[in-house]
């Protein structure tokens, strides 16, 4: 448990707190990198017990620490309806800024879990909200990432 929280503060800390780091952009992309392999190796237990619900942090908050800490960060293109194949497919506008941002306030949340609650919390919500929200915004932030490199 202690390297995945280990893992998501390394991520977090770029939504909390200016950073002053040498290749950060490499860190993140190695962090992502790990952190979707724990996801699609995971194996999680639903923890039936109640617990008291996680204030999430403030979106416009943890957007603009990533802005100061990934200036270089913007819009995207992608493709929608792409596996449609009777649909046209149509390009949309995606945000590395808003990614990154989701991700930050998802994984905060996982780790107040893990602190908070229970580990069978903490990873069922981590597996939860990677399936519902998070995966997207990750792979869409490796692709990101992928199409800045020179």
């Amino acid at each position: 448990m202690e390297s995945f929280l280990k893992l998501i503060h390394q991520i977090t800390q770029y939504g909390t707190t200016p950073v002053v780091q040498t290749n950060t952009i490499v860190s993140l992309k190695k962090s992502l990198g790990d952190l979707y392999a724990l996801y699609v190796n995971l194996n999680s237990n639903f923890d039936e017990q109640l617990y008291e619900e996680v204030q999430r942090l403030d979106y416009a908050e943890v957007y603009a620490h990533v802005k100061v800490n990934f200036p270089e960060f913007g819009y995207y293109n992608q493709i929608s309806e792409l596996l449609k194949l009777e649909h046209s497919p149509e390009v949309v506008t995606g945000d590395a800024l808003d990614d990154l941002t989701d991700l930050i306030i998802d994984l905060s949340e996982v780790a107040w879990r893990l602190e908070n609650t229970s580990l069978n919390d903490g990873l069922w919500y981590f597996n939860t909200l990677m399936k519902i929200h998070s995966e997207a915004h990750l792979l869409n932030l490796l692709t990101y990432l992928k199409a800045l490199e020179p």
